[in-house]
């Protein structure tokens, strides 16, 4: 039998046309394929199409085997197995705790990167990349949680006149996060924070769907037209800093 090995390969954001054909050859390579999709929402059929490149079946992971690591790191220990994930394999902590899992285990790694949102949505709103600031994850509110994490990263970057991209929340159950439901919570960040950044007027950059097609959305506006906007696609936002004029003209031609 093969030596076992870990391979990380990446779907990119669109579909499964976005796997490098370095990813495929690796996948074709492998005794066992596994796939993860809650950390984005994979196209329809991504997976089934998947599995006719490589000529192989996929098994489909809940977010609590892959954390978990047990299934994954016993195949990968006799056998080469491959995690395929949406987006960049290595921008998911949970995925770097798997590799650290695995070295620790004596399993050998390799990592096959591909697009990912983080300069993706950059790119598509047309603002430097070097003026922005860390990015944020806008979680779900709930009854007993409602972390202000994401409104504290704001300030800070807007105090140095920096953009925040705000990486809308993706839950297993509920979905990605509908821009509403982000509006919503920012607002009530603001009556918690009080630090006078946000008003229904604040005006923010909504990416949704980057590289669906046609089923792409780019708008940049006032907090209060996302109010009745609801998900199609996986979101993000992007609240600007200080604008260059090239940044602000391209910003309205959205």
């Amino acid at each position: 039998m093969e030596n076992g090995k870990l391979y990380l390969v990446g779907l990119g954001i669109s579909d499964e046309k976005g796997t490098s054909l370095q990813g495929l050859q690796k996948l074709k390579e492998c005794w066992k394929i596994y796939a993860e999709s809650y950390t984005n929402l994979l196209p329809e059929g991504t997976l089934a199409r998947l599995e006719k490149l490589v000529g192989k079946p996929i098994e489909i992971l809940s977010r609590e085997q892959v954390e978990g690591e047990k299934e994954i790191l016993q195949s990968a220990s006799s056998a080469p197995t491959a995690l395929v994930v949406s987006g960049d394999p290595m921008i998911a902590t949970t995925h770097i705790s798997l590799v650290l899992a695995a070295k620790k285990k004596g399993i050998q790694t390799e990592i096959i990167h591909a697009s990912s949102i983080l300069s993706a949505a950059i790119g598509e709103s047309g603002l430097q990349a070097y003026k922005f600031g860390k990015t944020t994850t806008l979680a779900y509110w709930r009854e007993n949680y409602k972390p202000m994490a994401a409104y504290d990263t704001i300030a800070e970057n807007l105090s140095r006149g920096l953009h925040t991209l705000l990486l809308l929340d993706i839950d297993e159950k509920l979905g990605p996060m509908p821009p509403s439901e982000a509006a919503r919570i920012l607002l009530e960040m603001e009556k918690q924070g009080k630090k006078g950044m946000l008003t229904l007027e604040t005006k923010v950059v909504l990416l949704q769907g980057v590289s669906y097609g046609g089923e792409q959305r780019k708008v940049f506006a006032p907090l209060l037209a996302f109010s009745q906007m609801s998900a199609m696609r996986p979101c993000v936002l992007i609240l600007p800093g200080a604008l260059h004029f090239l940044e602000e003209e391209f910003l309205q031609s959205l």
